[in-house]
């Protein structure tokens, strides 16, 4: 028997995930029966002609009209014997009881599993997880007790204070002057050091902002922070240099390296990763054209992207806190940037592929950082070479 007639017989409704427009083609008809349903009903098909297996030799007029109750509940309506010219030889005598018209309870069935466990926009408040990321980010930002950025005359002095200390402390590094990613002039040593310093200041203060992240316990706090530190960087400097508008990369204190030329240093450091990030990073965001709601919303999914060597318990945070995210993204895009669930979905999926650039990158500085402080072409101290290191330590064993 056809899945839908299947459907009608046995009085199934479905509920779609993807927002009830999912496309029915031919390669692709059993993703969603849902949506596959409505179009049969949409190009013509009868459910009042739909018959059970065992009644195949009733004839035409015999068959009962469904009708749909206001709540969506299914009745039908029945026949009577003595109005049917022919009964199925396998369907016992209906008593006067049994002949009334009665409601009849509908089995309800979700999307199987074979779609991706997506939302629908309805399914989550949209507007709050946003909200809250867009104040945090703001704060961060706002955040800004001095007037003036006199930290540049301070990169000489070395910082080689523990990752777990200066994490709290983050005015150890650097003092929180206003981030201006505006592309003023070329970025040289100092500036880059100086620039990794503020940027370190900024993410601790994001960090400690996050709900999900205050349910860690301190030792989860610390390996999380310190494996994401360097993503969240090039994740947030892109975005920043996207918006500026520059030709390269922009720096919280007005630096920025551009694609062609630059600082001899900073050209040799950057070669490996400039045409990456400016092809598989900023030139994407540029296209498609991502606004600030998508770029916070990022930064939480990729932050909670990992959860090696986290507890357990820090695990299920995690876990909790990537998919809930990802859902309020789905829904955000749904809802305001695109016109189909699959256009929402090719959209989210090439953000995702950002990940996978931006982790690339993360290894590339590693190795950039470590030989350069080899042969002393840049000073970098030991908080950011440690930060640097391709195998950060694990404070817990990953549970199995």
């Amino acid at each position: 028997m056809n899945a839908n007639f299947y459907s009608v017989w046995s009085r199934r409704q479905y509920s779609c995930r993807f927002g009830g427009d999912c496309p029915v083609v031919k390669e692709h008809r059993n993703v969603c029966r849902s949506c596959r349903l409505k179009k049969c009903f949409e190009v013509g098909m009868n459910p009042d002609s739909v018959q059970n297996e065992r009644d195949r030799n009733v004839k035409s007029g015999t068959t009962m009209p469904m009708a749909p109750l206001a709540n969506g509940i299914f009745k039908r309506k029945r026949v009577r014997p003595e109005m049917s010219e022919q009964a199925s030889q396998t369907d016992p005598p209906m008593s006067p009881s049994q002949c009334s018209e009665r409601p009849v309870k509908v089995e309800r069935v979700s999307t199987p599993p074979e779609c991706h466990d997506l939302p629908t926009p309805s399914s989550y408040d949209m507007f709050t997880i946003p909200e809250t990321l867009m104040t945090l980010e703001n704060q961060v930002f706002s955040h800004t007790p001095i007037e003036a950025d006199y930290s540049i005359n301070a990169t000489k002095t070395q910082i080689n204070l523990p990752f777990e200390v200066v994490f709290r402390r983050p005015m150890l590094v650097s003092p929180r002057y206003p981030m201006r990613f505006t592309g003023e002039r070329i970025l040289t040593p100092e500036d880059l050091i100086d620039g990794w310093r503020r940027h370190f200041t900024y993410f601790s203060d994001w960090c400690r902002g996050l709900e999900e992240f205050q349910m860690l316990n301190e030792k989860d706090q610390d390996v999380l922070a310190r494996r994401r530190l360097n993503l969240h960087g090039w994740l947030s400097h892109s975005y920043y240099s996207m918006k500026c508008g520059a030709p390269g990369l922009c720096f919280a204190n007005g630096a920025f390296h551009p694609v062609e030329g630059g600082h001899p240093s900073i050209v040799d450091f950057y070669k490996a990763c400039m045409p990456r990030l400016m092809s598989y990073v900023i030139g994407p965001m540029r296209t498609m054209a991502m606004d600030d709601v998508e770029f916070v919303l990022l930064k939480a999914i990729f932050f909670f992207a990992e959860d090696h060597g986290l507890s357990s318990e820090g695990k299920v945070v995690v876990g909790k806190g990537k998919e809930r995210f990802l859902n309020a993204l789905y829904a955000y895009v749904r809802n305001q940037k695109v016109d189909n669930a699959p256009h929402a979905t090719c959209r989210v999926a090439k953000f995702m592929l950002m990940l996978s650039a931006l982790t690339a990158l993360h290894h590339l500085m590693n190795e950039e950082v470590q030989m350069t402080s080899l042969f002393n072409i840049i000073e970098f101290d030991e908080l950011i070479q440690t930060c640097h290191k391709s195998s950060p330590p694990i404070c817990s064993s990953p549970s199995r």
